[in-house]
């Protein structure tokens, strides 16, 4: 049974219905509003801020100083609590909501993560390390200005750590355990690259990071007990207050297995066309042996989204502004192993052109012909069409230019997981009704990806509210989606950090389909596919129960 956030959706209609122009005075606060949010959340939070450092050159990365950050949150939730609502038009209100929901949640959970005392790596500046030392074959010099100072604050830092940290998710140490000698082993090949109080500071710092790495593994590692799962009661508040959503994590866990059960079902249908008699995940291994060479993987990526572009053009799916395009190019070498396929860019709210950008990686020379084959079986023939249309045409990349005509900034800043990976998610399938995708092999490829969707919805409540642990959602992965298992620890390592993100590509693609048949009862099918998913996605990537509330009050 569907379930929609009725009570939310009402009371934006009713208002939108009952102020025919917005109040004189409350539309410039609420635009003021809403420039002040776009600052804020804009704004670094790492714990190595530069603004929160001492005076002697020691981050502050004290509990008082976390408390204190988020003061600008309160603060602003109480003007945007404080602001007379009831002559606001639609659009206007859907923004205050939207806010509102965002900073509760945001302050709810800030105030209960107490990162000081169960985060080892907030005292680790690993990522600020890592760009201090530009590879050698880039010919590029060390900062060592920018090096003194950001090594000469680490032993300050460490000592704060090892006075406050409490008891940590065993795994949350073991990650840092990880992560710190793999930042203090690219400090001491670097070493002799620093000079002056770089290298001071240079030597020092790795002092200090070598005894830290004694205390993760022989202080708290012992002690940490503590979890990482921020339990059923918040997990549903994130749900209710920020997403506007009926479900709470049982519903959603609920319909995740039924969608992970009518995907299993029908990937098996589609494989006994292909190979009678064989299991669907014998047939899917199979195909994957049909792939690109490394030298034509890029081409094999640009022909599929040019030629989504040209359908989407041709059969009127959205209607795109002249001059934009989708190009694909490398990885830069620095940072090919932390993305060892690819990621995409979307156009950004402040850039000053149209072109979102594929960034694949190359399969590398030295691989052994085992490594090499696995590599490029990752980017499968049957692959490629989709990932053209989930990232480009009419995916993330459509997506991002339609918000940017939405006159109201607060559109362009906003991409919440529910509806921007449900979108992204949903094109895969639409895309088959449109007829691009076409195929049983690339049927079965797009259900396989919806079977690990449905696995995410499954998984990252299930942890976090505690009905699975760790490694039984390793099994799942392993057993249920066929997952290799270092693949499978990474992927349920990645729920247990941003619990709620990843459900958003399932319910979101759910949410959006309910809304297009519920258009259609309403409007019959659009003459265009446009005349519907224009007007949809130029309201942007807010919570399916805003976009759905626009939507629908005409």
């Amino acid at each position: 049974m569907r379930k929609r956030p009725v009570v939310l959706v009402l009371a934006l209609v009713m208002a939108a219905c009952a102020a025919e122009a917005p109040a004189p005075e409350s539309g410039p606060q609420l635009d003021a509003l809403v420039d002040d949010y776009i600052a804020l959340v804009g704004q670094r939070s790492s714990g190595w801020d530069p603004t929160t450092f001492r005076a002697d050159g020691s981050p502050d990365l004290s509990p008082e100083r976390f408390d204190a950050d988020l003061e600008p949150r309160r603060a602003l939730l109480r003007r945007l609590e404080a602001l007379p609502v009831d002559g606001l038009a639609l659009p206007e209100r859907t923004d205050h909501t939207a806010m509102l929901g965002f900073l509760r949640t945001d302050l709810y959970s800030a105030e209960r993560r107490r990162p000081t005392e169960s985060e080892p790596l907030l005292y680790v500046p690993v990522g600020a390390v890592s760009r201090l030392f530009p590879d050698p074959e880039l010919d590029l010099a060390v900062d060592q200005a920018r090096a003194a100072t950001l090594l000469a604050a680490i032993p300050s830092a460490l000592d704060q750590g090892k006075t406050q940290l409490g008891e940590p998710a065993q795994r949350v140490t073991n990650e840092a355990i990880f992560q710190v000698r793999a930042t203090l082993a690219n400090l001491d090949s670097n070493l002799l690259r620093l000079e002056g109080d770089a290298a001071t500071a240079g030597a020092a710092a790795s002092a200090a990071l070598t005894e830290y790495l004694r205390f993760l593994e022989e202080d708290l590692l012992p002690r940490s007990t503590g979890s990482w799962a921020i339990g059923k009661q918040h997990y549903d508040y994130i749900l209710e207050t920020r997403w506007g959503m009926s479900e709470d994590a049982d519903d959603i866990i609920a319909m995740g297995r039924a969608a992970f059960a009518e995907t299993v079902a029908e990937a098996q249908v589609v494989a006994e066309r292909i190979a009678p008699g064989s299991d669907w995940v014998e047939v899917y291994e199979e195909l994957k042996r049909d792939h690109p060479t490394a030298e034509g993987l890029k081409d094999a990526y640009q022909e599929q989204m040019d030629a989504a572009q040209q359908f989407v053009y041709e059969q009127r799916v959205l209607t795109l502004p002249e001059g934009e395009a989708v190009i694909t190019v490398d990885t830069p070498p620095a940072m090919r192993r932390s993305s060892p396929f690819g990621t995409f860019d979307s156009v950004g709210p402040e850039d000053d052109h149209l072109q979102g950008r594929l960034v694949l990686t190359p399969i590398e020379e030295g691989l052994t012909p085992e490594q090499h084959e696995a590599r490029l079986s990752a980017h499968h023939t049957a692959w490629v069409p989709i990932i053209a249309v989930h990232e480009a045409y009419p995916g993330h990349h459509a997506q991002a230019l339609k918000v940017y005509e939405n006159p109201r900034r607060l559109r362009h800043y906003v991409r919440e997981s529910i509806f921007s990976e449900g979108w992204g998610l949903f094109t895969e399938q639409l895309m088959f009704e449109l007829g691009f995708l076409q195929g049983d092999d690339v049927k079965l490829t797009q259900l396989r990806n919806r079977l690990w969707r449905a696995a995410r919805v499954i998984l990252d409540a299930s942890l976090h509210t505690g009905q699975m642990t760790f490694d039984e959602a390793v099994d799942f992965l392993v057993e249920e989606v066929r997952f290799d298992r270092v693949a499978a620890e990474l992927e349920a390592g990645m729920y247990t950090g941003r619990p709620t993100y990843f459900l958003g590509y399932l319910i979101g693609s759910m949410k959006i389909e309910e809304m297009r048949d519920d258009w259609v009862a309403i409007h019959g099918e659009p003459t265009e596919p446009r005349e519907l998913w224009d007007r949809l996605l130029t309201i942007g990537s807010l919570p399916p129960a805003l976009v759905r509330a626009e939507l629908f009050a005409e």
